[in-house]
């Protein structure tokens, strides 16, 4: 048995890692922000520290004692993005947390990230694939970078022992039905395609993946993981396509005739389209993609990585969502 300290456990992704990690022995002590509910947290017996990831004493406070640290919070790329928001979480915080794990001792740090900054354009993202030499500007690609090659430097000069882990598009399951359904969640998209809210939407490939599977990736990395190693916690192969192909599926699984159309990348010369999608959607849909998209021969090996596939993924995820009113 093990204590492991986990941020962003209020989110689909960290959710499910609090779970897992509990099923398994673990100790779980999760940072949690003032009034946010961690009722289903602690029914589970994750202890909560209350504090907050911009807050180096916080941080500490909650770190200490614990063996293993797992960073799962962030803020995400959606369509209206404040960048003093996403630099303070995702660059000042995450730097609060690798401090933490080193003032602590901790054996290991999973760290979770984006595919948004690697080079993918003309051969298939790997766990070895360069970083893009002209990232986009948004301030998620901008800090999560940042966050990244922060981490990498520790690994590198300090020998602080951090692996990545990065996550496809997430949907699925988790103990926090409501959190699971905050902007930009891809349940929430679920949601509105299915209420015929979304009729189209910006394309570009996404390695869709089922949240529980992240996870898994997740905690196995804290036993199996190695210093500077990235992982890529997608789902198949096979199961890439855009945010219409994606909600197509759901909708098919659904039992619904609605669907979703893609959108044109010349429509998102004008400026009202675009401010539709938000610019980190935009940027990707600009983008030029390789197939296959990716390739995680590594993840596979390295932590016996099995997903779901997505119809599979689908076929839990639409029934748990009519079960919790979120459709």
């Amino acid at each position: 048995m093990s204590r492991v300290f986990l941020t962003g456990s209020t989110g689909m992704i960290g959710s499910n890692i609090a779970e897992q990690l509990v099923e398994q022995g673990d100790r779980v002590r999760a940072l949690v922000r003032a009034g946010s509910d961690a009722a289903p947290l602690e029914a589970m017996g994750v202890e909560i520290v209350r504090g907050d990831i911009t807050d180096a004493a916080d941080v500490l406070r909650a770190a200490d004692g614990c063996e293993y640290v797992i960073h799962s919070a962030a803020v995400l790329g959606g369509q209206t993005q404040v960048a003093g928001e996403h630099h303070a979480v995702n660059v000042v915080g995450t730097g609060h947390v690798l401090d933490a794990a080193a003032k602590v001792g901790a054996t290991r740090v999973v760290q979770l990230s984006t595919t948004t900054f690697f080079d993918a354009k003309t051969t298939p993202l790997t766990e070895h694939s360069p970083l893009d030499p002209d990232p986009s500007d948004d301030p998620y690609t901008v800090t999560k970078r940042a966050a990244y090659l922060d981490a990498m430097r520790r690994v590198d000069d300090d020998g602080q022992d951090i692996c990545i882990v990065i996550s496809g598009g997430a949907y699925g399951v988790s103990s926090l039905p409501e959190r699971s359904m905050v902007a930009p969640s891809y349940n929430a998209r679920i949601a509105m395609a299915l209420a015929g809210e979304i009729t189209e939407y910006v394309g570009f490939p996404i390695p869709w993946v089922y949240a529980g599977d992240v996870a898994r990736a997740s905690v196995v990395a804290t036993r199996k993981g190695l210093a500077g190693e990235r992982y890529l916690a997608f789902g198949r192969p096979g199961d890439v396509g855009g945010v219409p192909w994606f909600c197509n599926a759901a909708l098919e699984v659904a039992g619904s005739d609605k669907r979703v159309t893609e959108v044109a990348v010349s429509a998102l010369d004008d400026p009202d389209v675009a401010a539709r999608f938000g610019p980190s959607l935009v940027a990707l849909a600009r983008k030029q993609f390789p197939s296959p998209f990716f390739v995680n021969d590594q993840t596979v090996e390295r932590l016996g990585y099995e997903p779901l596939t997505l119809h599979e993924g689908l076929a839990r995820t639409i029934p748990w969502m009519r079960d919790h009113g979120l459709l």
